[in-house]
């Protein structure tokens, strides 16, 4: 399929796009923000338009369809253990104006954890976007080793999270409940309660393509279990998986959030991490 994909590209170049169309905050926010982050990371280290990239958790594709058409990607496989990217042809249709897919972009789903090594050549970089605080914790160091395997001598890999577990927002859920770090100060039975009662529009920045699958208590739903999911990792943590992985640390920004912490979580848990709210890391193979 993508050969054909390639030879209708050859021949009339890659469909027509218009960002002026965009009208969804979510698509805006990974196709501009997200996309210009992983090219100020990813391309102050390689030539996206030569390098064959890896995308570790790519979700719904779009920051993955905007590297290809505003900063000239032109190889990017996509995994993820759902299939949101098989939304993006539509997605794209609605919000660029786009007729297809361009023919740089694959993707492909996989089951948690399922070894990527040996199966494709090897690739120059491999990114992921707030993705590592979902794999399960006893997963981590594999998954680490095995992307490790994925990566040519001398490739690059970025890491991003936010935001991390123990800072204001840390439970994902920001969507339902504004109050900051109130995953550490209540019972999980009264914070599903906050998200259950919750009626009212949410940020549309907050709201992904897969919100319609689920119906508004559904989504609640989805949401609170991948809270239950989240597997705490702290900055500190996530260096040190990398290096117990093969990696070495190129470059790393930790931005902290500024807000008084309450006095309940005073001692109860480094301030660091309470304050802690995104981490990039590029690291070198």
């Amino acid at each position: 399929m993508n050969w054909m994909l390639r030879l209708q590209e050859k021949l009339w170049g890659i469909a027509p796009w218009d960002a002026k169309q965009i009208t969804d905050e979510w698509f805006r926010a990974h196709f501009d923000y997200a996309s210009d982050v992983v090219h100020h990371w990813v391309g102050s280290a390689l030539d996206l338009r030569t390098a064959k990239l890896l995308n570790f958790g790519c979700g719904d594709g779009i920051t993955d369809l905007s590297l290809v058409l505003r900063h000239g990607a032109t190889s990017i496989h996509g995994v993820d253990i759902r299939q949101e990217y098989a939304k993006l042809p539509r997605i794209a249709r609605e919000q660029l104006g786009m007729s297809r897919i361009p023919a740089a972009l694959t993707f492909e789903t996989i089951p948690p954890g399922a070894p990527l090594a040996g199966r494709r050549p090897l690739v120059d970089g491999i990114m992921s976007w707030s993705t590592f605080e979902h794999v399960q914790r006893d997963q981590l160091l594999p998954i680490l080793k095995d992307l490790h395997a994925c990566l040519r001598p001398g490739g690059f890999f970025f890491i991003q999270i936010e935001p991390l577990f123990y800072s204001p927002y840390g439970s994902h859920l920001r969507r339902y409940d504004e109050v900051p770090w109130h995953h550490l100060l209540t019972s999980e039975e009264a914070l599903w309660k906050v998200i259950e009662d919750h009626d009212g529009p949410i940020d549309a920045a907050e709201v992904d393509f897969g919100f319609a699958d689920f119906g508004v208590d559904g989504y609640k739903r989805f949401v609170f279990k991948e809270y239950q999911a989240l597997n705490r990792l702290t900055a500190d943590e996530l260096v040190e998986f990398t290096a117990a992985a093969g990696f070495h640390v190129v470059r790393q920004e930790r931005r902290n959030v500024e807000m008084e912490i309450p006095a309940e979580l005073r001692g109860r848990y480094p301030d660091e991490w309470l304050l802690n709210n995104e981490i990039f890391l590029l690291l070198s193979k």
